[in-house]
Parts: C-alpha cells; structure tokens; sequence
C-alpha cells in the first residue's frame, strides 16, 4: 500500500493517494506500533526507507539515524519533511523506485519496507537492489500484508478483488506471496513472524528481517 515503482500517472492521483495515505495511516499505524518498535529498536547509522509514505517510521529510528526516503510520488515530500522536523532526524527524500534505488552499493546499514512490497512492479528486482545498497552483515526490515493461505475464503476474496484492488490502490497485490520472494532472494538469514490484523482483504501479515552476508 505503499510505494514502489508506479506506473506513470496524472499528478492530481498522485497528490490525491499521498493525502489518503496519511489517512488510512493514522488508523492503521496503532494497530502496528508495539510490533514496529520491537522491530526497528536500534536501526540506526545509514538508513533508506523505500515507499516511505508520510514518514510515519521515523519516530522508531535512533537518534543518530540519517535516514534517506525513496518515493517515485513526488507529492509525500512535504509531508516527509514536516515529520523528520517534527521528529528530529536527519532525512533526505530521494525520487525513485524500489526497482532502482538511487544509492551506492554498500552503502546502507539498514533497509525499511513497510506495505510497500504488495505494490512494487517487480518484486525480485526491487530485493536485488535491497540487497545491492545494503553493506555486508546490512539488514531489511519489513512489515507487509501478504496472501492468505491458499484455499481459505480471505485467499479467494483476495483473488477476486485483486484486478480492481490494483487499480484503486496504486499497484497493490493483496494476493502477493512476498515471503517467498524474500526467502530466494538470496539473503543470508531471513526471519520472520506471521500475525493477523483485523483489515478486510489485508489483513495477513508477516515482519521481520533478512540479513546480507558478511
């Protein structure tokens, strides 16, 4: 639900889906909150947040973060700035996608997906850069709704609306298996919970982490 790499639109969506997702982020973040601080508790050094939204991670991160949000929607900017201020962490916003992360390889110790997997063009792609930006022993930290397990009525409901969801929502699959894509991306270790929120259509979740080989 976040963004990752779009398909070109008109400017008014894109200012319009940046207003809506600060929106739907104020009711979704407290159901998120306990899980997201247990896992970014000490993300630090070089971070680069991909979909970054309204910036609604940054109050996680340590103080001595120095955080880069990459967005291909132009308009989250002012909202992005007003949290970093608010917050006090050093940010910067980069346009571009998830597919060609505008960063040097090695260059991040941390990397944040939050909803942003459902929604990129090209999953394997996208982790490939993950995994290019990140130095070595560098983490991915993710929390992401995913599929329902195959055969349950949420997976059928899921494949059912999903033409249209796409549509709506900027590009998310809500029937997307991101966890698999995760395991074969070629991270050393990946782990990972899975837990259920109460959300129509997406409410599977997985978070966790993939490390990078030293």
């Amino acid at each position: 639900m976040g963004a990752g790499a779009r398909g070109e639109r008109n400017g008014w969506y894109h200012r319009l889906y940046a207003r809506l997702l600060t929106r739907f982020s104020a009711k979704y973040e407290p159901m998120v909150a306990t899980r997201k601080a247990e896992l970014f508790e000490g993300v630090g050094g070089e971070v680069i947040e991909i979909g970054p939204g309204g910036g609604v991670n940054l109050r996680f991160l340590g103080g001595g973060a120095r955080w880069v949000g990459v967005d291909p929607n132009p308009y989250v900017e002012p909202y992005l700035r007003r949290e970093a201020e608010r917050r006090g962490v050093s940010a910067q916003f980069r346009l571009g996608s998830a597919e060609e992360l505008p960063a040097e390889t090695d260059s991040a110790d941390a990397v944040l997906s939050t909803l942003v997997l459902c929604g990129v063009s090209d999953i394997d792609r996208a982790l490939a850069e993950i995994l290019r930006v990140l130095k070595p022993g560098g983490r991915f930290y993710f929390v992401e709704h995913v599929a329902a397990p195959p055969g349950t009525s949420t997976r059928r409901r899921q494949n059912w609306v999903c033409p249209v969801w796409k549509r709506l929502a900027d590009g998310c699959h809500p029937n997307r298996e991101s966890w698999l894509h995760i395991e074969q991306a070629g991270f050393a270790t990946v782990s990972y919970d899975r837990f259920r929120l109460d959300l129509p259509i997406a409410g599977p979740h997985i978070a966790g982490y993939a490390e990078k080989g030293k």
